[in-house]
């Protein structure tokens, strides 16, 4: 296998709004630390594969799509070879549609799609050969924040190391599953957050001063401890994640010669659609409700509004019936990476390992953002990813049972990458629901 890494730096300027709260005051006033793009160009004589991961909440489906078509005519690469993928992080700039929570930056958009080609040349042309290591530690700093009677979180960090011949590493990807908002509502500053501090603490303690991507995982549900604490804080909650792999990583063995295999699969998630009067009736009712009311007051009325507006708009025009999920599959070796533009349920990464018991993990975020994707449990129970997400999205929230459709969707992908026979035994049938 060959590698080629960047980093580039995509810093927006003091000034931008930040996005991902409501609640927060705009803009931004200073800058905590830098935030990056992380380029791995991966190659074997089977597959090639292009992987960007950005400190950023998320990408619209368009910056995707616009940076995909590039990929093709300039490197050649197509669609099912490139991945965009985002930290989900809340104290960087606009990246995605989400109303009256950091507008859009279309100016920053423009400069960050001149990185992202900068940084995809410069991996493209300084390429060297790698094997591999892969090590799982634990790390339980993820709470489940919805307080459910059912809590569920995923204590469970990959590491993959990409080792020079010497045994240094050239770069490092690492997923675990939290949403990175411990500076909170309340911070003002530029900053990658827990994810940003856990990748300069890798870089700057693994021998070859590796690139390290900090990828999320299934955290629709997962928050860190606390928020609005200090950045100090960050740094240690940071250094604790990279604690969970980094010994491992030194200690372990690698592999040569890894392999590389890649799939994607389009899977159509129906929408709980409404009429004229439907949509006019849960705004109605939405106005109503006393949380977000209390919490954002008339950001959220203007939420609500915005909402109406575009949704009876689209009864004229035709409204979506559906989400577009992107399922992204790589197999490095015997682990398997799962790609999904959504926020979904970390429960969502346990169904998949009945399914395949050889080491699996989610990585959310991946190729746009299409919002949650909560358990039909979470339904029954209602809360902010139920009732209330989706009218910052501007759109009809997913039907119940969406998460699980993806995961039959999922398990039937992941089963076209063959386990060896004893790693599969005494391992139960797939138990998601539908």
């Amino acid at each position: 296998m060959i590698l080629g890494t960047a980093q580039i730096d995509i810093t927006p300027p003091l000034g931008c709004e930040l996005s991902g709260f409501a609640a927060r005051q705009q803009p931004s006033t200073g800058l905590l630390d830098p935030l990056f793009a992380k380029v791995l160009y991966l190659a074997t004589s089977e597959a090639r594969l292009l992987w960007i991961h950005c400190d950023l909440i998320g990408f619209d489906q368009q910056i995707v799509a616009d940076f995909r078509q590039w990929a093709r005519t300039n490197l050649g690469l197509l669609a099912e070879q490139v991945i965009l993928s985002a930290t989900h992080n809340h104290s960087g700039p606009a990246t995605i549609q989400l109303r009256e929570a950091g507008e859009y930056d279309a100016a920053y958009v423009a400069l960050l799609h001149h990185r992202l080609r900068q940084g995809a040349r410069i991996a493209l042309q300084h390429t060297e050969p790698v094997g591999l290591t892969i090590v799982e530690g634990q790390c339980n700093l993820a709470v489940e924040r919805r307080q459910t009677a059912t809590p569920h979180t995923d204590p469970r960090v990959a590491a993959l190391g990409f080792r020079r011949p010497n045994g240094d590493f050239a770069a490092v990807v690492v997923n675990y599953a939290m949403h990175p908002v411990a500076l909170g509502a309340g911070n003002r500053w530029i900053s990658a957050d827990i994810f940003g501090a856990a990748a300069v603490e890798l870089a700057q303690t693994l021998p070859g001063a590796p690139v390290v991507l900090v990828t999320n995982g299934a955290c629709g549900n997962l928050n860190p401890p606390a928020e609005n604490v200090s950045f100090e804080q960050v740094k240690l909650w940071g250094r604790q994640l990279a604690a969970a792999v980094g010994p491992q990583l030194t200690a372990a063995t690698f592999d040569p010669q890894p392999r590389l295999h890649l799939t994607r699969r389009l899977v159509q998630l129906p929408l709980d659609t409404l009429n004229g009067d439907g949509i006019n009736q849960f705004a109605s009712q939405a106005r109503q409700n006393p949380v977000p009311l209390c919490q954002w007051g008339d950001k959220y009325i203007r939420v609500v509004e915005h909402w109406r507006t575009a949704r009876l708009q689209g009864q004229s025009s035709g409204s979506p019936r559906f989400h577009e999920a992107e399922l992204f599959a790589v197999t490095l070796n015997d682990v398997l990476l799962l790609g999904a533009n959504a926020e979904v349920f970390s429960e969502f990464t346990d169904w998949l390992r009945r399914e395949r018991p050889a080491p699996t993990y989610l990585v959310g975020y991946a190729n746009g953002d299409l919002g949650y994707l909560p358990t039909r449990a979470a339904y029954a129970e209602g809360g902010y990813e139920v009732d209330v997400a989706h009218l910052f999205y501007g759109v009809f929230r997913p039907r119940p049972g969406g998460l699980e459709l993806l995961a039959s969707a999922a398990a039937e992908l992941i089963r076209e990458f063959p386990v060896p026979a004893p790693q599969t035994r005494g391992m139960t049938p797939s138990l998601v629901s539908h």
